[in-house]
């Protein structure tokens, strides 16, 4: 378990304080404009923070706020749940009517998925995520503990493709996550920053279900800044036999955001299931390690041969030390056990 859970409303302080900036190009030349988002405080004058139960609570059910008042902090530091597998989110706020910016700040997570399922079952009875969020104009999620869910952090707007709200996403720490970390089906703008996602099948996934489609302003922008990622090999049905395998970083689709990756990590453990095409980073990716050019974004590929699919210009080496040297100071500075990992 954590060695100190309750951080976050410090951490929103910090955060407030940095500017991220949002780069459009092709990846391999010079980013062709630039949009800067500065996060206000979760606890800045003027806004409600709810405790939602006593430090030490432990919910087997889920914690829901379907239609929060404008301005809310909800904390759940020191707050446990273990109501997965469900088929509703575990932590879910403005599922009903969205409303003016909402943070969801700690909370841990513990669900009991049992590892020889396969991903279709999980995906099929029990899509839920760790945190469903809606809002307008803005929402963050911060220091949230996840392990062992279907999907990780699931950020929507008030309507499809509004385009009225951004997210920040800050320390959270996801484990064993069967499908996606983030679910970003609703092609949100926003930035990810200093985020610890060990275990996920699919890293992100911006790819509108039943074949809907829309265009993406060309001013939003997803950026990963200071982002570990790690694939995860879980069981799945591939022609009537169950095989363990991993997707990929991305899930995209023509609707997805231009993406901006600063002084990142992934790991990549083999061609994916759906093909090396798929492993490929989204079109227009742009590598911005300006603020760490001595540790620049990487991939570790643990697969045979070359990295297999395009990558953006990103650093790929075969040496797992970076990743897990990374991790261990994440847990570190975040106050995990260096050696906690999925199920502690």
């Amino acid at each position: 378990m954590r060695v100190a859970l309750a951080v976050g409303l410090i951490l929103c302080l910090a955060v407030a304080a940095a500017v991220y900036l949002g780069m459009r190009g092709d990846g391999d030349d010079a980013a062709s404009g630039i949009s800067t988002w500065r996060p206000p405080a979760c606890d800045t004058e003027g806004r409600t923070v709810v405790r939602p139960a006593e430090p030490g609570t432990v919910l087997d059910t889920q914690w829901e706020v379907p239609a929060p008042p404008d301005d809310v902090t909800y904390d759940l530091s020191w707050i446990v749940s273990t109501a997965y597998p469900a088929s509703r989110s575990v932590f879910a706020v403005g599922v009903a009517d969205a409303a003016l910016r909402t943070c969801v700040v700690g909370g841990s997570i513990f669900g009991t998925a049992d590892d020889h399922r396969t991903w279709d079952y999980y995906h099929d009875e029990f899509n839920a995520a760790c945190v469903k969020i809606l809002a307008r104009e803005w929402m963050q999620v911060h220091d949230v503990r996840c392990d062992n869910v279907e999907d990780g952090i699931k950020p929507q707007e008030s309507d499809v493709n509004a385009n009225n709200a951004e997210f920040f996403v800050s320390g959270t720490y996801l484990s064993r996550i069967r499908d996606d970390c983030m679910e970003n089906d609703y092609t949100v703008g926003g930035v990810l920053y200093d985020n610890l996602w060990e275990q996920c099948n699919t890293g992100i996934s911006e790819r509108p279900w039943r074949d809907r489609s829309w265009s993406t302003p060309e001013s939003e922008t997803l950026v990963l800044d200071r982002m570990l990622i790690g694939l995860y090999e879980t069981p799945h049905v591939e022609d009537g036999k169950t095989v363990m395998g991993e997707n990929a970083i991305f899930k995209w689709s023509d609707a997805g955001n231009r993406v901006v990756i600063k002084c990142s990590i992934f790991k990549v453990n083999s061609v994916s299931l759906n093909g090396a095409d798929a492993m490929a980073m989204p079109p227009g990716t742009v590598v911005d390690d300006s603020e760490c050019p001595d540790n620049p974004s990487t991939i570790v590929w643990l697969g045979p041969g070359d990295y297999p699919a395009w990558t953006a210009g990103l650093r790929v080496v075969e040496d797992e030390g970076v990743w897990t040297d990374a991790v261990r100071d994440w847990k570190v500075r975040h106050g995990y056990a260096p050696d906690e990992a999925g199920g502690a």
